[in-house]
């Protein structure tokens, strides 16, 4: 029992309050998860200053229809963190005009594909027939109890990563992933280096293969099948950290077993470390199984060996 629905209209304010708290609250958990460090209560400010270029507290304070202390105190919070510069209007030293700062630009280009998918989910969330205004926020509550915005919204983004196949151009990236990784792991091991500044010498002309995620034009993860004559080996998976609440690994791992299906293999291994609780509980979750470890293993930091049956 919703207690608002016995309070109708006397809880309007309340009400809507209660709405606005859930959505920002999802709006911040997509941010975290894409590790966007930006607080949803700066959107107006910030985005209205994108929007104009260069602009004064003032205009802010019209445009928005908020209060001259509140756009101050927003201003301010940018500021400190580097988004915004203010400098001195040509024609009236007294009059301060604010603009994005080169760190603000940048957090813009990487906010705005994301803007667009809040937009569309936010638009389809609350789009509704006409209704009495309550009804509707009823509606809206419904819907965002069904499916909360922000499984709207990573999902939509989730959608947007691409796998695509090995390409000479991405070596760099293939080589900067999986160093990333290694080193904040583990430590790159000679043999490591070597196929990872030769990935097209080592795995490609030795009939591997090499699959990348691509998000928004950027390469954000990566994997390779080794063949190892006995059977293929799926390895080099390293995702960027900035990227890991995609599921990109999970997207790479269902790569790899489409395509060793569509090429009739049997099986395929693979190495890793038991302190990757994730990545076994992955492993283990699309039906790898744990198998004896051999002596003579290419990776010193090996401690399990897994098999899929295909």
């Amino acid at each position: 029992m919703d207690k608002f629905l016995e309070l109708q209209e006397l809880g309007f304010g309340s009400r809507m309050k209660r709405l606005s708290d859930t959505l920002m609250r999802d709006v911040k958990k997509v941010y975290k998860s894409l590790y966007i460090d930006f607080d949803p209560s700066l959107f107006p400010i910030f985005k209205t200053v994108s929007d104009e270029k260069i602009i004064s507290i003032g205009e802010l304070t019209q445009l928005l229809q908020i209060s001259q202390p509140a756009v101050t105190q927003f201003v301010n919070i940018l500021i400190k963190k580097g988004l915004i510069v203010v400098s001195a209007d040509k024609n009236d030293k007294r009059k301060k005009l604010i603009s994005l700062s080169e760190s603000g630009k940048t957090l813009v280009q990487k906010l705005e594909p994301v803007w667009k998918i809040m937009q569309e989910e936010l638009t389809a969330l609350i789009d509704r027939e006409p209704t009495s205004f309550m009804n509707h926020i009823r509606l809206t509550e419904n819907r965002q109890q069904e499916k909360s915005l922000y499984e709207r919204i990573m999902q939509r983004i989730r959608d947007k990563v691409e796998i695509i196949d090995f390409d000479s151009s991405y070596s760099n990236e293939f080589c900067d992933l999986n160093i990333e990784w290694l080193e904040a792991y583990f430590y790159v091991e000679p043999y490591d280096k070597e196929v990872l500044e030769n990935p097209k010498t080592y795995i490609i002309d030795n009939d591997g293969h090499i699959f990348f995620a691509k998000f928004n034009d950027e390469i954000v993860g990566t994997v390779a099948l080794i063949n190892n004559k006995e059977c293929y080996e799926l390895s080099k998976m390293a995702v960027s950290p900035k990227y890991r609440g995609l599921k990109i690994g999970q997207k790479l791992m269902d790569k790899c077993i489409q395509f060793s299906t569509e090429q009739g293999w049997e099986k395929i291994k693979l190495y890793s470390n038991r302190i990757l609780t994730p990545a076994i509980n992955l492993y283990r979750k699309v039906g790898f199984e744990e198998v004896e470890l051999e002596k003579d293993v290419h990776y010193e930091r090996s401690n399990i060996k897994m098999i899929l049956k295909l």
